[in-house]
């Protein structure tokens, strides 16, 4: 639904430049985005970290607006990387106008964060949107009176509909800067002394004082703002200042379960002040929704599934269960149907170009480089769109799909309850599906859990235990020709996950609650669905198409020069160690360079059953191949990445050692 386009406003003159999109989870900021950027979107990293921005283009007449959609966030206390980027896309990246899309079924909770905007001094427009789920639930929002108290546009919507989405556009032209809250007489006069500190230290540049509105800025020095508290390295007479000033004002603030999150809050520790501007933050939220808000009748909203009676079902601990195996068993299906019928597509498809690349390889001398780059090509480019791509796609859209209707954090918050005895919370589960279909693109995937401390579990446990389904599908074939015992080879691969997590999240630490949006069930946009697939398959072709094709170049070179030669000269004391043959060994060091090249090997020495089920459980919790080690020298730095390949080495041939003991 692409509507920017046919859109007019009533001043063209005062359209912004950049417009930032900034909500909550689950709020509806990826439908309104497709529907102003249409096919104009991509996805980036903000600089310096993992968190990923959606930026689009929206055309107005002859005009193109930057649309920068922010990650999903509760408040801007930068108590997250999340939060952190989203306050430094609005205060440093020429951001002219803010839509801040809220749920109108959640207004007290939503508004927490819409007080926090109109404190940045920024032009706002509100975008009230799901008020059909409001209607449903019973509750009217005067939009018109919201208008007045907050001093900005307010315009409901229901995205899903596109009902609405052109009085939003038209109210672009019209966003300018709201009414900030006043807090209680003892916190403003605290905040005007503070900002007369800052105004004398702090140089003024374009009317904003470290690109912040001055109030802004002193109220977030008072709440632990972890982005601007480095003023204090350069300012050492601020820090006094203002802690002097948080125990004068927090000191009688009885700290009770605000919207920020307890789990982040400094003032849960007893030495730290209560921080009373966020509590009557919250308390001026719940008392503007309840100003604007009258109760009726409800009814079953249209677009539900089923309404309250599925949700009451699905969200018990068995209905958990249920919903998850379910998923887990269809997902499983489909990606195999997808990647089978893609293999076979894509082998009829590419048939006379490979015969071509083959012949043409032959005119070269062997061990050339045109040569060996021709002969490298197409298991290059075969395997990627034959196993990787069908993977990565189909996973990305049953993601899209249980994203739209509510069912994957039905998912992680079951899942959570395993997750949680390794100290991870339950939206690894997205990362760590992903890695049955391909692990470059789950590695990636890591990117939306919380912390760092999770990202880095998530992926050594992707990166040693969770085998991709290429991997899976050349395994079965060694287990069918050589009576492998896969119940040791699963036994093997079980035990090292969950031993890996455990140990690891004992080993790393990590403090906080586990929260989690759950929206109600609704009907998926298939539109929707399809647009945020093609987005993120971008990272297919950005990272994962080069990284393989890069690979298979290199391998060809290292087998070509007989480099690996001298692991099979090992003979003698892998049987001793590990009860396999040199060759066989060699056949398992090949994970490093591709997992799945293993097996190929494999299949074609003469293995006897106990020899190829020591061989199949190392190769099934070996080391990450190239590409996805490449990936995490990205995503978690090459200390953490080196320190993940020597931990699967060691497991590894530890998983070797122990079978070639304990089997018969």
């Amino acid at each position: 639904m692409e509507l920017a386009t046919s859109y007019g406003v009533a001043n063209p003159a005062r359209l912004p430049r950049t417009i930032a999109l900034v909500g909550q989870p689950n709020v509806g900021k990826s439908v309104i985005m497709n529907a102003l950027t249409g096919t104009r979107a991509f996805v980036s990293n903000y600089p310096g970290t993992t968190v990923e921005l959606t930026e689009g283009t929206l055309v107005l007449g002859n005009k193109r607006i930057k649309v920068i959609d922010t990650p999903g966030t509760y408040s801007l206390h930068s108590d997250t990387e999340d939060q952190r980027v989203t306050q430094r896309v609005l205060l440093e990246g020429g951001v002219d106008l803010i839509i801040n899309v809220i749920d109108a079924a959640n207004l007290a909770r939503n508004l927490y964060l819409t007080l926090q905007l109109l404190d940045l001094g920024i032009p706002l427009v509100v975008a009230l949107n799901q008020v059909d789920r409001a209607k449903a639930a019973g509750l009217e929002i005067d939009a018109k009176k919201l208008e007045d108290i907050l001093g900005v546009p307010v315009v409901p919507i229901v995205a899903t509909k596109g009902e609405g989405l052109r009085e939003l556009v038209s109210a672009i032209g019209r966003g300018r800067v709201g009414k900030p809250i006043r807090f209680s007489d003892q916190v403003e006069e605290v905040i005007a002394h503070l900002e007369r500190e800052i105004a004398k230290v702090v140089p003024e540049v374009r009317g904003r004082r470290r690109s912040h509105a001055s109030r802004a800025l002193a109220i977030h020095l008072m709440e632990h703002d972890r982005v601007d508290e480095d003023l204090f390295d350069l300012y050492p007479e601020l820090r006094t200042l203002v802690e002097s000033l948080q125990r004068q004002v927090g000191a009688g603030a009885a700290c009770s379960r605000c919207y920020r999150s307890c789990a982040f809050c400094p003032a849960r520790d007893e030495e730290h002040p209560s921080f009373p501007t966020c509590l009557e933050r919250t308390v001026q939220a719940r008392a503007i929704a309840s100003q604007v808000t009258s109760v009726r009748a409800s009814g079953l909203m249209r677009g539900a599934l089923r309404g309250p009676t599925l949700e009451d079902l699905l969200d018990t601990p068995a209905g958990g269960l249920v919903i998850t195996a379910l998923t887990a068993y269809f997902s499983y299906k489909v990606i195999v149907f997808v990647m089978d019928l893609f293999e076979r597509l894509v082998a009829v498809a590419t048939s006379p170009l490979l015969e071509w690349i083959t012949s043409l390889a032959a005119r070269f001398p062997e061990g050339s480089f045109a040569g060996l780059l021709l002969t490298s090509l197409p298991e290059g480019l075969v395997l990627p769109f034959s196993v990787v791509f069908p993977a990565m796609f189909t996973i990305y859209m049953l993601m899209g799909f249980l994203e739209d209707t509510g069912l994957l954090p039905r998912i992680a918050v079951t899942v959570h309850r395993v997750t949680s005895f390794m100290g991870l919370p339950g939206q690894a589960v997205v990362p760590l599906i992903l890695g049955f279909g391909c692990r470059a693109p789950a590695v990636l995937a890591t990117r939306s859990l919380p912390d760092k401390r999770s990202r880095l579990i998530v992926a050594t446990l992707l990166s040693m235990a969770v085998p991709c389904a290429a991997s899976l599908a050349i395994i079965t074939g060694v287990s069918e020709v050589f009576k492998v015992n896969l119940l040791v080879v699963y036994g093997v691969v079980a035990a090292v996950f969950t031993g890996t997590g455990v140990i690891l999240g004992r080993l790393f630490q990590g403090e906080g609650e586990f929260v989690l949006e759950v929206p109600p069930l609704r009907w998926p946009s298939f539109s929707n669905v399809w647009r945020k697939s093609r987005v993120r398959m971008s990272g297919f072709f950005l990272h994962v198409l080069p990284l393989l094709m890069g690979v298979s170049v290199i391998l060809r070179y290292l087998v070509s020069g007989g480099y690996l030669n001298f692991l099979s000269a090992l003979g003698p004391v892998t049987t001793r160690l590990f009860g396999v043959r040199g060759e066989v060994f060699a056949a398992v060091a090949m994970t490093v360079v591709q997992r799945y090249l293993a097996p190929m090997v494999l299949l074609n020495l003469p293995l006897s059953p106990r020899e190829a089920t020591i061989a199949v459980s190392m190769v099934s919790v070996s080391m990450p191949c190239t590409p996805v080690l490449a990936l995490l020298v990205k995503e978690v730095g090459w200390r953490s990445a080196i320190f993940i390949l020597l931990l699967a080495l060691g497991v590894s041939l530890g998983v070797g050692l122990a079978l070639n003991v304990v089997l018969p």
